[in-house]
């Protein structure tokens, strides 16, 4: 099988009859195709037919694999996987594995397709160690099964829990779009007014989860998708109680910088094994703030000395690094990212009301919150002390223009 810019299909050759459409099979490599459960007989014979059966089964594999990615049959991830002779593990019961994305701390996670809906959902491949220990394992199907129940605009939806083969995974909502660390890395911080946007809307996400009972524990710009409309997706709602403790590792991992990437937003009770409850979401969450304000980790430099100056002191204003950030915005994140957990927003639904004005105006309704009155859209001319009655963050009638920037 040859192709040049020109033709596209240089192999000729017409279909006679079924034996000789089924012999077009016989080359090893769609034999592995086949093997694989990617693509059925029809789909290949419909494609191969109408060229010369022999010159078929005796191209190059890499032709044949070629071919097949030009005519969207196969990812360039399937074929590449089927070429180094892996011919298992494609197929996670209805899920077709379409692409590999990454390794993170909980398991393998692939980009796939729903065989029937033709959904593209993310298939996340549980750790075999983790699994096995029903310690751990059961508490996680748990927590699965309840974030499967979070529907929020502001969470990724867990859409099911499975085993094939002896496989476990859990397939999510596919959010096509950055998470906030890739985003800053590119563009650097926010302005602060998106950022309190974004932060507002994941505080929302949170408020919902921790209603029914359920911990993020990883909240980090990692985990932060950001949607071309300024929307957000928490991901992995549900999805980190298999996490080992993230100190457990320390002796074996203490100079690696991707370790200290791991642990950069997690709060101090977190790091020493201490029960967690809501306000460790929130300390996250703060931590994850100040990173989108200042494009730096709170508390940076290597993992020893990160989690020491975690223990002593909270994370600091984001206007020491990034001047422009406003007073509000200073309080609001230090106010999450407290070292004490007494001294932080109690609740998440605390600190939504706190960050009122920086939820879009959808989000008001959803939430049950009122609209400003018309006293409250009148520019602000009190004095300072006036405008402190009405509550740190009540002053609407400046934000609104300014902040729903949507």
């Amino acid at each position: 099988m040859r192709y040049s810019p020109s033709v596209e299909n240089p192999i000729r050759g017409i279909a006679v009859g079924t034996s000789t459409r089924l012999h077009v099979l016989r080359s090893p490599f769609l034999q592995a195709v086949l093997k694989s459960g990617l693509l059925a007989p029809d789909d290949l014979i419909g494609v191969l037919s109408m060229y010369n059966p022999e010159q078929v089964a005796a191209a190059e594999p890499l032709q044949v694999a070629t071919f097949l990615v030009r005519k969207k049959l196969l990812t360039k991830f399937q074929a590449m996987q089927l070429l180094s002779g892996r011919t298992q593990g494609f197929l996670l019961g209805p899920y077709k594995i379409r692409e590999g994305i990454r390794q993170d701390r909980v398991g393998m996670v692939f980009l796939a397709e729903h065989s029937e809906s033709k959904e593209v959902v993310v298939v996340k491949v549980l750790p075999t160690d983790r699994v096995t220990d029903d310690t751990v394992y059961k508490p996680f199907l748990q927590e699965a099964r309840l974030a499967s129940r979070v529907d929020n605009p502001s969470v990724a939806r867990v859409l099911d829990i499975g085993v094939y083969n002896g496989t476990h995974y859990v397939v999510c909502e596919h959010v096509a779009a950055p998470t906030l660390d890739k985003v800053v890395a590119e563009k650097g911080p926010l302005s602060p007014h998106i950022a309190a946007q974004v932060v507002a809307q994941v505080a929302v996400g949170l408020m919902n989860a921790h209603a029914r009972g359920l911990l993020h524990r990883d909240v980090k710009p990692a985990n932060v998708a950001l949607l071309p409309d300024r929307r957000v997706k928490l991901i992995d709602l549900g999805l980190t109680h298999l996490l080992d403790n993230p100190w457990a590792k320390v002796t074996k991992r203490i100079n690696l910088k991707e370790y200290a990437e791991e642990i950069a937003h997690i709060p101090p009770e977190q790091a020493w094994g201490c029960e967690l409850d809501a306000r460790s979401d929130i300390y996250s969450l703060g931590s994850t703030a100040y990173y989108l304000l200042t494009g730096q980790h709170p508390f940076p430099g290597g993992a020893t000395q990160m989690m020491t100056e975690r223990q002593l002191k909270g994370v600091p204003k984001p206007s020491l690094v990034r001047p422009e950030v406003p007073r509000e915005l200073d309080e609001l994140v230090q106010k999450m990212g407290a070292k004490d957990p007494h001294e932080r927003f109690q609740t998440a639904g605390a600190l939504v009301a706190a960050m009122q004005p920086w939820l879009p105006m959808a989000e008001w309704a959803a939430l049950g919150i009122a609209a400003p009155t018309p006293e409250e859209k009148r520019p602000a001319t009190a004095t300072a002390p006036a405008l402190r009655t009405r509550g740190l963050f009540g002053r609407i009638a400046d934000a609104l223009g300014r902040l729903f920037g949507r």
